[in-house]
């Protein structure tokens, strides 16, 4: 199965699964580098839809890369948002620089190694190591606290984990629209009028919703009895002097399904993505490695069993044809 993912077909199924992959990481990524989630879906949105153009022409081992070099250089991400608030345990990011929080962020919240970070942001690696080290929490003592910078990554591991269903529902939905190369727009806030309204008396309402009420209970209990006095009627009228008698015979009617070729139920790409070995179907020399661990198990191990067998056997057929050859001696003596 090949590895390569460029062509037209494969890029859809491809770019979906790789999207769904990184959107959480993403959002979270985006709303706390600039402070505010709405912001932050709003970068996400456009690097989705910047990525989804450059997808088809970029082997899949460089897309990590691309996306994430995309959300970063989003204009909502320069600086923190004018309305910019931190939740509760990553407070500390407020009083960071936009640079030295990417970096933070893209090791904390995107797993990025330092190496693909400073590559990320288009840094060398002296500059990346320079803005993580401004950016780890200090002691008292102005030393870096190591307690502080776990904390810190765990409540962003926590807020990675525990993204609420709205929120997974939302980034979705922002997937979808970017890979249909269209904007997913936010929701028309409320509009209230400011002409006074005239006061009506109000009326009381629960005769008409007691009714209701009742109407309802009365269809739930005949959708149960209606049945039941079906079956028991029918029963009756099928028993005569206290014996069932059979029903009459019921004319049963049949066709013969036409026959068709089964429908494919997913593509090349879709078989590759879900493929169990996928790590190795990417690197075919170590899947013919993986392939072949037996017979070099066997062979680490000295491969020595067949050569004794095969000496033992040359001895026990030996010894099998020489009481073989002394009869035949002694038969022909005893011809002579």
């Amino acid at each position: 199965m090949p590895s390569n993912l460029n062509d037209a077909a494969s890029v859809p199924a491809a770019l979906s699964a790789f999207l769904r992959g990184v959107e959480r990481r993403g959002a979270l990524f985006a709303e706390l580098q600039c402070g505010d989630r709405e912001a932050g879906d709003d970068a996400l949105a456009a690097a989705m839809r910047a990525f989804r153009n450059h997808a088809g022409t970029l082997p899949m081992a460089e897309w990590p890369r691309r996306f994430w070099t995309l959300l970063a250089a989003t204009p909502q991400l320069r600086q923190s948002a004018a309305t910019a608030r931190w939740p509760a345990g990553v407070q500390t990011l407020s009083g960071l620089q936009p640079l030295p929080r990417q970096a933070l962020l893209l090791r904390l919240a995107a797993g990025l190694p330092e190496e693909e970070a400073a590559a990320v942001l288009c840094i060398a690696p002296e500059v990346h190591r320079q803005a993580l080290a401004s950016a780890c929490p200090r002691d008292a003592g102005g030393q870096p606290d190591a307690s502080a910078w776990r904390a810190l990554a765990e409540a962003i591991q926590s807020l990675l984990r525990d993204l609420p269903p709205q929120r997974l529902a939302r980034l979705a939905r922002l997937r979808e629209a970017a890979i249909l190369g269209t904007r997913l727009e936010r929701p028309a806030p409320a509009t209230f009028s400011a002409a006074p309204v005239e006061a009506r008396p109000r009326r009381r309402r629960w005769p008409w919703v007691a009714l209701v009420l009742v109407l309802c209970a009365a269809a739930l209990a005949a959708t149960w009895w209606w049945p039941q006095w079906q079956a028991a009627r029918s029963a009756g009228a099928n028993r005569e002097n206290g014996v069932q008698r059979l029903q009459d015979s019921v004319e049963i009617t049949s066709e013969d399904l036409p026959e068709q070729a089964p429908a494919a139920k997913f593509d090349a790409a879709t078989a590759l993505l879900t493929h169990p070995d996928f790590e190795l179907v990417l690197e075919p020399q170590d899947e013919a490695i993986a392939r072949d661990a037996d017979f070099l198990a066997w062979y680490a191990a000295g491969a020595s069993a067949p050569s004794d067998a095969a000496e033992d056997a040359s001895e026990d057929k030996a010894g099998a044809e020489a009481p073989s050859k002394a009869t035949g001696t002694e038969t022909t003596d005893a011809q002579f």
